[in-house]
């Protein structure tokens, strides 16, 4: 039978602390057997170091292993993908502790604590995070440092020190590496958390579901300007388009006739006839920005109108909306250019006259559909009837709730004529509603209104409850219009924020302790100021993508090629490493001290301060002998401390370090309480006295 291997007790501390802290963020976020499991695994593996329980055997640890599987099948319908693989690799991870019987098992518990360290990233990359698991491998690499050293008795805070130094030496590395390798695509997708990975806007839009959006606070994204930052009024961040109702539901859909090649343009396929259009029609851009994505899940990006982006990736649809090739599925970064909404020169296509005033056929809606053709039939034209429109919901008694009752059937007319009472999603389907039974084209744009400034960064920081929808309606001679009805009901959304908006009717969008702390002004800077570290980080770490690092280093290498890469890489690395070993050989010629040599050193300083004249190479006799004369109520302890050093020092065997190590520490700890003058050698009056 192999001999059980024992882990020094200088090392253990830290491969438990590292172990524990390598499996807490997935503990926190798992499933509950799974933060009951690892600690009593940990513990257990902690009780049979202090040898009060002995190593369990096949007989036990086979069925701990089947029964971990069995857990995780429970918990996640299956043991593949990401959350379950995470949820199976930490609990072996902990199974794992319990047979250590091998040096080689203590080096492959440290490689699996690095490995799911590294697992963390799949569910958050957010600077707290990474400063986390920073943290988390120096207490790892400091249980590696300790169970390659046989000394006996060794601090264990050595380790710690020598690990802290062994990380900090691979910064600057890791730094050249970030920055010169090249960026590659990854060559998988992990497709983590699918049920929850499509967040914010959805593809279709009922009476509820922009309100229930509303009542959350995660960042949907950031707009850094250059220049001068819009107004509110005009923060209309567009994402998507409904252009069907089948009664209920507004839908992002397209007729069966027209191709999607012809509806989106990506920059290298031709270019259809309305993306030229555009084209001629630009000027100078209004505005000039760069938008920062969270994950979503989804394929549309948000942007003011009419907006193009220099990046290959994303397309730009009939519509006037930004569409990415693949599903954001990481941070994501995009430059934007957005122009005025251009004059129509043509008319619209018939099938899309067709498809933006198309209602269902069943003929809901009837009293909805009456007013509108009696209204539209007493309007001088479209402008005067949509004028006419959004007067009425200014005047009547609408209200602007984040809690609006239930709709029936005939969501528009019992709307309109009964409740009146609705969020953003219930004015603009009614409004839109409303225009197509006139016989005018609309649809529905969804996206966010809005954005809060940070100063710090002179950024906006756009929030899910900033969700937002409003109405374009096509008019003769001017072309597709914006028309926000919720701004006829409610102002003030549109021009100070959601907050404001429901203060008025006293609703809130946020409750319990997330809405307390946003009014205190220290939690507000503090907000500010995170928000800030964390869109830095967004845009220059995990935004540094292949076309950032290309436009990085042109501006320092000019044209940017596989040999002047090489080169840098050579250059950087080169200086990088020559610093590195001159550090290390300076280190080698510097005298390294023991323990008992660096508390000899304090002593000597503490006497020193203290005023005691003391050449350099006196010995510990001569010390005391010096130091008594001026503190004689310190002779004593002097002499112990002597003593207690000298037998360190000079024995050819330590015994109980530690033992002799606290013993020492607590002599000269004593000596500094005795250090007291005697009144005859204080020259000052005024101290005899106080003494």
């Amino acid at each position: 039978m192999a001999r059980v291997y024992q882990v020094p007790r200088h090392a253990f501390p830290w491969l438990l602390a590292g172990a524990l802290l390598a499996s807490l963020p997935h503990l926190w976020r798992g499933p509950l057997w799974l933060a009951v499991a690892v600690p009593v695994l940990l513990g257990w593996r902690t009780l049979i170091q202090r040898g009060l329980l002995a190593m369990p055997g096949k007989l036990i640890r086979f069925p701990l292993l089947l029964a971990v599987v069995g857990a995780t099948l429970y918990s996640h319908g299956t043991v593949l993908g990401p959350e379950a693989g995470v949820t199976l690799l930490v609990a072996a991870f902990a199974l794992k502790m319990l047979e250590m019987f091998r040096l080689r098992d203590a080096y492959v518990a440290i490689i699996l604590a690095s490995f799911v360290l590294a697992t963390t990233f799949l569910f958050s990359r957010d600077p707290l995070t990474t400063l986390y698991i920073g943290s988390a491998l120096v207490v790892v690499m400091a249980a590696l440092v300790g169970i390659n050293d046989p000394e006996s008795g060794v601090s264990p805070w050595r380790h710690l020190r020598q690990s802290g130094v062994m990380v900090l030496q691979a910064l600057p590395l890791m730094l050249v590496f970030f920055v010169l390798v090249p960026r590659m695509p990854p060559l998988w997708n992990l497709q983590v958390n699918q049920q929850q990975a499509k967040t914010g806007m959805s593809d279709s839009m009922s009476p509820g579901e922009i309100s229930r959006l509303s009542r959350q606070s995660g960042i949907a994204f950031r707009v850094e300007f250059d220049g001068e930052v819009p107004p509110p009024a005009q923060r209309y961040w567009r994402g998507l388009t409904y252009g069907w109702f089948d009664g209920r539901r507004w839908s992002q859909a397209l007729p069966p006739e027209v191709r999607q090649q012809e509806y989106l343009h990506f920059a290298n396929g031709p270019p259809p006839e309305w993306y030229e259009q555009l084209l001629a029609e630009r000027g100078e851009p209004d505005w000039r920005y760069r938008v920062v994505m969270e994950r979503t899940g989804q394929q549309w990006l948000y942007a003011l109108s009419v907006p193009f982006s220099n990046r290959q990736e994303v397309g730009l649809a009939r519509d006037l909306r930004l569409v990415r090739r693949t599903d954001i599925e990481s941070t994501f970064d995009y430059q934007v250019d957005s122009y005025q909404m251009p004059v129509a020169r043509q008319g619209l296509a018939d099938w899309e006259r067709r498809f933006y005033t198309s209602l269902p056929q069943q003929g809901g809606n009837p009293r909805a559909r009456q007013m509108a053709s009696e209204w539209r039939a007493g309007a001088s034209g479209d402008a005067a009837y949509i004028t006419r429109l959004l007067l009425w919901f200014n005047q009547e008694e609408f209200y602007y709730t984040l809690e609006p009752p239930l709709l029936g059937e005939n969501t528009v007319d019992e709307f309109l004529f009964r409740t009146r009472r609705g969020f953003c999603e219930h004015y603009a389907s009614s409004f839109a509603f409303m225009l197509r039974a006139a016989g005018i084209p609309a649809r529905i744009v969804a996206g966010y209104q809005g954005g809060e400034l940070n100063p710090l960064g002179n950024h906006l920081l756009v929030r899910q409850y900033d969700a937002h929808v409003w109405v374009e309606a096509w008019l003769q001679g001017q072309g597709w219009v914006e028309f926000d009805p919720t701004g006829a009901v409610a102002p003030t959304r549109i021009e100070q924020g959601l907050d404001a908006a429901l203060a008025e009717y006293g609703e809130s969008a946020l409750t319990g302790l997330a809405g307390a702390l946003r009014g205190v002004p220290l939690f507000a800077r503090l907000s500010l100021l995170a928000d800030y570290i964390e869109f830095g980080w967004a845009k220059w770490v995990l935004g540094y993508s292949q076309q950032n690092q290309l436009e990085f280093l042109s501006r320092w290498l000019g044209k940017v090629t596989p040999q002047r890469m090489v080169m840098a890489l050579a250059a950087v690395g080169g200086v990088i490493m020559l610093a590195m070993l001159l550090w290390m050989l300076w280190r080698v010629r510097r005298p390294r001290l023991v323990w008992w040599q660096r508390e000899h050193r304090r002593m000597t300083q503490m006497l020193s301060r203290r005023g005691v004249p003391l050449a350099p190479h006196l010995t510990t006799a001569q010390i005391v002998q010096i130091a008594s004369q001026y503190f004689p109520a310190a002779s004593q302890p002097l002499q112990d401390w002597q003593r207690c050093y000298d037998t360190i020092a000079y024995r050819k065997e330590i015994t109980e370090p530690m033992v002799l190590r606290r013993q020492l520490r607590g002599l000269r700890r004593r000596v500094g309480r005795r250090l007291i003058r005697p009144m005859s050698l204080n020259p000052n009056p005024d101290q005899q006295r106080e003494a």
